[in-house]
């Protein structure tokens, strides 16, 4: 019997192409998962070689560093990280041609930016503990606020300082110049007394020192001339610092300052009207030594005559007296030199007690501001291959930009950042244990040596003292009213008014000087300073502060203990880190963390620490369910290639591409 096979054969064909539809649908959705398995394999492959990160970088600094030698280790690790994903007997066979890693980012790179980062997103979970209302945005421009008028203050303070100097050395000058004038009229009345006793060799003696005296007075007009020019020219420049610092202070301040340098003009102005008089002293000098060179010679033929008289006749005698009156009448004519100006400071030594408590500021001043029983640290820290010290030799290290350059971007940041630096660095101990050194002094300051770091920061910390504590002393007008009953007491009754204001503002700039060591003693000794004082704050009154300059050193205040409210010690090096935030002192955090892990691993460079790794691998596979067996061959040419792109920071993943 014939039969027919076409409903048979169209069958075949039809279950044909569904099983072919079928197999594509099922490739195609395998293709997809292998992808997302050669992502996921990629991955946590990145995230197992991060994982690696140095355990004590962790533990004591909670930084996420991975320390390695070369890129090629890196790769290696890698490679061996993903083969496990590559033999698994799964649906999704695959053989990794390349695996390599393409970019590393250091923690030392990028001007610190990444190293700030790190510290930024462990502060993020670190702070639970912190009130953030200290932490907000307005307290941070309050302290930037505080931070700024306190440095603005103590430069100008230190600026018109120095010209109340300049102006007791013009005071001083004059008060040489009118030492030889009196010297002058202490010669004349010699020589008459000469005169009157007919000694006439006395005389000339008397004169001839007289004239040495008033020869003097030339060079003394030109020493006044020239340290009044320096103090004109100063103030001219001053001025205009001052204008610069304006912006910084608040208004109230502000118009404080101004009332009281403007004095220093004043002065100025009348010391002009005092210099033509002196001035003309050089001429009037060089007239009267002539007028005593011609009385000389007066008298010394008077004296010659009398050498070389003979009597006629044994009764005549000599009449001195007759000889020297006409030498004595022309004598009393002489016109006496004066001054007839005010001028001078008239209680040295109280003026010398304040010039002591200003040269306190200088060196030796670590000594005076340390507890007692401090024993100072001798250990120089070891600098050579710091990523300080790389970066200079790199020629990064002249960059002198500021947190905002860096990766720093608010004030609130510079603040958390700060924050770090006071949980995890050690700071001044009364004694410090072998091998430890001030390394929060060392970040904030730089140098090789302990002591000098210490040194640098008391110092930056009395600057800063001494610039609010002179706010404090020009919003109190009690204080300014003693200051300048003490001006007047060491000026005395001269005429020249704007001078007791300029002693009277020396006066305060020394005793903010002399609150601020106290300040920063009360620091070192573990107690409280408010950054804002108020009166009930105040320790030091102006008694104590010339006993401290007769005594050179510190005599404790009566105001506060130090023990209430207030900032500690390490509050105040989170300002100075927070004022004085750069990019050195970035830099300055790696050393510190690179010096200490060195000692359990010597040879440990955090240049040798990477935060992000950029990792690609290059994968073939095969389709499966159009080959002639499951796991016949996995050739790239013969199947699909994937290429794979990551970028891991940490632990974290970053991004990825995977085309």
């Amino acid at each position: 019997m014939c039969r027919k096979g076409e409903i048979t054969v169209f069958l075949a064909m039809i279950l044909f192409s569904v099983c072919s539809l079928l197999c594509v649908v099922v490739e195609s959705a395998r293709t997809a998962g292998a992808r997302c398995y050669l992502r996921m394999a990629v991955d946590s492959s990145a995230d197992s070689l991060m994982a690696q990160y140095h355990r004590e970088l962790w533990d004591k600094y909670r930084i996420l560093g991975l320390e390695y030698d070369k890129a090629e280790t890196l790769e290696k690790e890698l490679r061996e990280f993903m083969r496990p994903y590559m033999e698994a007997g799964n649906w999704y066979p695959m053989k990794a041609d390349q695996i390599r890693i393409t970019d590393m980012t250091g923690l030392t790179q990028g001007d610190g930016r990444y190293f700030e980062q790190e510290i930024l997103d462990y502060m993020k979970y670190g702070l639970l503990d912190v009130d953030w209302d200290e932490l907000d945005e307005a307290g941070a421009i309050e302290l930037s606020g505080a931070w700024k008028e306190g440095n603005s203050v103590n430069r100008v303070s230190e600026l018109y300082s120095a010209h109340s100097r300049e102006a007791v050395r013009v005071e001083k000058a004059l008060e040489t110049i009118n030492s030889t004038l009196l010297a002058q009229r202490e010669r004349w009345e010699q020589g008459k007394d000469c005169l009157d006793r007919l000694d006439g060799g006395g005389f000339v003696s008397q004169t001839n020192k007289m004239i040495r005296e008033l020869e003097r007075l030339p060079g003394q007009v030109k020493t006044y001339e020239k340290r009044a020019d320096e103090l004109y020219k100063k103030l001219t420049d001053s001025r205009e610092r001052f204008l610069e610092e304006t912006k910084d202070l608040s208004d109230d301040v502000r118009a404080a300052l101004e009332e009281e340098i403007s004095q220093y003009e004043s002065y100025a102005a009348q010391d002009e009207q005092r210099r033509r008089e002196v001035e003309a002293l050089t001429n009037l000098s060089r007239d009267r030594i002539r007028w005593i060179g011609e009385m000389i010679d007066m008298a010394e033929e008077v004296m010659e005559y009398i050498s070389n008289w003979e009597p006629e006749d044994e009764d005549d005698e000599l009449d001195e007296a007759a000889l020297w009156q006409p030498v004595r009448e022309r004598w009393s004519q002489y016109g006496m030199l004066s001054l007839g100006v005010e001028f001078g400071v008239r209680d040295k030594e109280k003026e010398g007690f304040l010039e002591q408590v200003a040269n306190m500021a200088g060196k030796g001043m670590l000594e005076l501001v340390l507890p007692e029983g401090t024993v100072v640290s001798g250990t120089d820290i070891r600098l050579s291959g710091t990523p300080s010290v790389q970066r200079k030799t790199d020629g990064g290290g002249d960059s002198k930009s500021t947190g905002f350059l860096t990766g720093v971007r608010t004030l609130i940041q510079r603040l958390i950042i700060g924050e770090y630096d006071i949980r995890f660095f050690k700071g001044f101990k009364k004694e410090m244990q072998k091998g430890e050194f001030y390394e929060l002094e060392y970040i904030i300051h730089g140098k090789e040596k302990d002591k000098d770091n210490l040194s640098g920061v008391a110092a930056r910390l009395v600057a800063f003292r001494e610039g609010l504590n002179l706010v404090h002393i020009l919003s109190d007008s009690g204080k300014r009213q003693e200051a300048r009953s003490l001006a007047l007491t060491i000026v005395g009754g001269t005429g020249i008014l704007p001078l007791v204001s300029v002693v009277a503002f020396f006066i305060m700039a020394v005793w903010a000087l002399g609150e601020a060591l106290l300040d920063v003693r009360c620091l070192l000794e573990g107690k409280r300073v408010p950054v804002i004082k108020t009166a009930s704050d105040w320790k030091m009154d102006l008694a104590g502060l010339l006993e401290m300059g007769r005594s050179g050193r510190l005599i404790d205040g009566e105001g506060g203990d130090g023990n209430g409210s207030g900032t500690d010690y390490k509050g105040y090096l989170r300002i100075l880190i927070f004022g004085g935030y750069d990019t050195d002192l970035v830099y300055r955090m790696m050393d510190v963390m690179q010096v200490v892990t060195a000692r359990k691993q010597p040879g440990f460079s955090l240049a040798n620490c990477v935060c992000t790794v950029n990792a690609e691998a290059l994968v073939s596979g095969k389709h499966v369910f159009f080959s002639n067996g499951l796991w016949k061959s996995q050739e790239r040419e013969e199947g699909y290639a994937y290429d794979t792109r990551m970028a891991v920071a940490g632990s974290y993943l970053e991004d990825y591409k995977s085309p």
